[in-house]
């Protein structure tokens, strides 16, 4: 069951990083969510800041046992690859999250995120299904990862 409309941006980044980042780095994430940090959040939320923007690195903190780098290839050889690994879950839309703002926080087809963001060299993260399956487009060129987890996550 696709459940991406009820849930906040927050909700989507906070599943991505306790299901896909290191031990470590999830960690220190989770420990800044201090009162002071919620407070930043709200404001930065409310002011319209995005949170992609400073993420271009993201791609050092992933867990390997479940982030895999897309074989280098052209565009469309990425988007086929994914295209290929998520098939087996039968999707219909995704949860978009990008430093590009025309796409960021929009609930769109697969199809439609696959072809806008795989490629683009925009920092982004299209959740497919929330700390289950997601695929992570970094800044740089080769700063794709197709991240999937079908185990039950249990954040610490």
């Amino acid at each position: 069951m696709e459940s991406h409309s009820y849930q906040t941006m927050h909700e989507h980044l906070d599943a991505f990083m306790a299901a896909f980042l290191t031990k470590r780095t999830r960690s220190v994430a989770l420990s800044e969510e201090s009162k002071k940090a919620a407070k930043r959040r709200l404001r930065e939320e409310r002011l319209g800041i995005n949170p992609m923007w400073g993420m271009d690195n993201l791609w050092a903190s992933l867990d390997l046992r479940y982030c895999t780098q897309l074989p280098k290839g052209s565009g469309e050889q990425d988007r086929a690859f994914v295209r290929q690994h998520i098939a087996k879950f039968g999707l219909q839309t995704c949860y978009v999250l990008s430093a590009d703002t025309s796409l960021h926080q929009l609930v769109m087809p697969v199809e439609d995120a696959i072809h806008e963001v795989v490629g683009s060299s925009n920092t982004s993260i299209i959740s497919f299904i929330p700390g289950k399956v997601a695929y992570f487009e970094g800044h740089s060129v080769g700063d794709r990862w197709l991240c999937i987890r079908e185990e039950k996550v249990y954040p610490h």
